[in-house]
Order: C-alpha cells, then structure tokens, then sequence
C-alpha cells in the first residue's frame, strides 16, 4: 500500500503546516510490529495510532473511522501503489499532537479501506518531512526523531543518498541487477525491503540476462500488490533471488523478492538492517546500517502464496509453484469459501481470522471450474527461535 499522491484538483501544499515550537530536537516512541511503524498521535485529547508511511505524500484518514473537528477542502487525483487512480475528498485535520510537537494546518485524503485493521487509525505522509522537518526512524530503539534543524543528522555517516520527489515522496537509486540502475519509491506502507516492477525488471534482465547478482526462481501469472483504490492487474510475475541489491555502497544479499505490476520500491523491512534519516533542505536520505561493514544478508523467506480480494471474496491471487501452498493443492483463482469448516463470507473475514502459527487449517476453496475441494495447511509458520 502507499504513494497516496497528488495532481491539480486541489493544490498540495505542505508549507500549511504550522509547527508549535522552534530550534527543536524530539524523540517520539514508536510501534515497530509486523514489520511497519506506528506513531502515537492526539487528536482532539483522544488518542490515535497512525501508520508512519513515506510513500503517502499526505496523510490519510478513512471514510469508515472520521475524526471530529475535520474540515472539507476539496479533492484531489490520488495516484496509489499498483497504479490505480481515484478522485479523492482532501480534508483539514483539527491540531495533531505528536509527542511534545503540535502540528496545526495538516491535510489528509480521506480513502476506503479493504480491511479494518485493529488500532491502524490512519496515515502519516511524507509531507512532514516535505514542510521542512528533518526526520529520523530508528527501529532499534523504537523511536523517531523530528527537528527543525538544518543539517541535523547529516554528520552521523553512513550510505549518504540524493532523493528527488515525484508526486511529493522520496525516489533513490539503487542497482536491482549488474549495473542496471533505477529510481525506486521508499515507501514504508510497503513491509517488503524491495519489489522491482516487472517492465523494469524485463528491461533490467535484457541487459543481464546471466549474472552472479541474481537468480530467477519461478515465473507464474497472477497478481499480489493491493493498494488504496484496487489490486494490481494481472500479469507475470517473476520471483526471483538476489544476492546484490545495492543502496549507494550498501550491499544486500540472500534477498528473495517477485515482481509487481505497481512501482519498484524499497520498502519498510529496511529499516531492519539500520536507520534512515531525511534532510529536506539538501533533499538527502541517509542510511545507516546498524552493523559494521557494507553487507547485509537478509535470508527471507520467498512469498509463496498471495490472497486478494475477487468481488469481495478472498481469492488466491498468485501462487508460486515452489512453495508449500501450490504443493498442497492451492491455485490461482481459487476463492476460500470456508476455514475449519466455518464459512468464510468476506475478505475483509479472512484477513482478520486469528490464524496461529504451527496450527494445521483445513481450507474448502472452490476453483476456477467451480469444483470444490480440501486442502490441509499450515497458514502460518511455527514461530522457531
């Protein structure tokens, strides 16, 4: 999910934001679960929990959740993740207390949510670094910090990493493949570390088609990437390993990742391997790797296996042929119509069912013939220390 952007509707405008303080330097607790960053706001003297997300240029609020005191500004072209476009209501927040800082004049689109997740209440974008804040996202240590500064944390080293804004979020250049090198959105709505587009990728690999830097691991056709207004199209997709990301001198490697039809992007599992900062003025990004040395082996696990949504049922959407779930029986196309033998009515059902890790589920699907059958799987794997 992410790149909630703009086009002339209603201008974007981040010099709205009125700050409460000056010469300042403050560090806020964060939520670093399941692999994104959750910020604590108040809103109103009620507390509320929002998405940190670099790939918003506005924050968000959702149509199912309004907050009181919002006023309504006008609309907007939002452009999302996989490429989908939508006009879009712009409303003017009440005051946002964020740690010991007030933010007053803060604008959100207002969008539709597939899934209500638990305490996700909504989205803060990248215009808080595009009104002039320097920002920091330590996961580590579970904090961000926000100054007013200039220059504050470009003496602490690291990969130093020039970024241009497209429709108001960060773009860095990275090399996915041999020399092939790309503009990519840093985008924390996304929890992959990195997901190359599939024209660039087909561009990339008639360059290289044999190079020690990557491996293709499977091709299969489907669709993964879900984003405000939709799921991406379907299409190819290749799953690949790589063993040379690289993000200035930075070296990732044992990288597995896939292809998408929405935009390449580095993503919020990043911030795993060390902390990134943002100088607004010099339109500068800086990594800094929590361990010493230029190389960083990442050792994930390869998406086997994506649901989405298919006329509101939960739906596989793509399969990759060497993973346990296609071994197990599971095909694109196929919807779950129950879990355990209880119905399962909705995506919006399936992506809350409280799955268990190591638990075995019998899963009734029906496929693309309309034939029914069981599969036995484990949903989630057994948490191993």
């Amino acid at each position: 999910m992410s790149a909630c952007t703009a086009q002339k509707l209603t201008r974007y405008d981040s010099r709205n934001i009125v700050l409460s303080k000056a010469n300042f330097i403050d560090s806020i607790a964060i939520d670093w679960k399941r692999g994104q960053v959750y910020v604590p706001l108040q809103i109103n003297g009620e507390s509320y929990r929002f998405l940190l997300d670099t790939g918003a240029g506005q924050s968000v609020v959702y149509d199912d959740m309004p907050i009181a005191g919002t006023t309504f500004v006008g609309r907007i072209l939002a452009h999302d993740a996989v490429g989908r476009t939508d006009t879009v209501q712009v409303v003017q927040l009440p005051p946002l207390q964020l740690g010991g800082l007030t933010l007053r004049g803060c604008r959100a689109t207002v969008q539709h949510r597939a899934v209500r997740r638990q305490n996700v209440d909504g989205i803060i974008g990248f215009d808080l670094v595009n009104s002039g804040l320097g920002m920091k996202i330590d996961v580590q240590n579970h904090c961000l910090i926000l100054t007013d500064r200039r220059n504050f944390f470009d003496g602490e080293g690291g990969q130093e990493l020039r970024y241009r804004l497209n429709y108001h979020v960060p773009y860095v250049e990275v090399l996915p493949l041999g020399r092939f090198r790309e503009q990519v959105l840093f985008d924390t709505g996304s929890r992959q570390l990195f997901a190359m587009n599939k024209s660039s990728f087909d561009a990339a690999y008639s360059q290289y088609p044999i190079s020690p830097d990557f491996t293709v691991e499977g091709r299969s056709v489907g669709r993964h990437a879900i984003g405000h207004s939709g799921t991406e199209a379907r299409g190819e997709v290749a799953f690949l390993l790589l063993n040379g990301l690289r993000l200035g001198r930075q070296v990732f490697s044992g990288l597995h990742t896939l292809t998408t039809q929405g935009e390449s992007h580095l993503g919020a599992a990043l911030l795993r391997y060390g902390t990134v900062s943002f100088n607004p003025r010099r339109k500068r990004m800086f990594f800094r790797s929590y361990t010493a040395g230029d190389t960083c082996r990442v050792d994930n696990r390869q998406m086997e296996i994506a649901f989405v949504s298919d006329r509101g049922l939960p739906s596989v959407g793509l399969v990759w042929e060497g993973g346990e779930p296609y071994r197990r029986g599971f095909r694109e196309g196929d919807i779950i119509l129950e879990i355990d033998h209880k119905p399962v009515f909705s995506f919006a059902q399936f992506s809350a069912w409280g799955f268990e890790p190591g638990r075995e589920y019998v899963f009734t699907v029906q496929d693309s013939q309309g034939r029914r059958h069981e599969i036995r799987w484990e949903r989630l794997p057994r948490i191993t220390k």
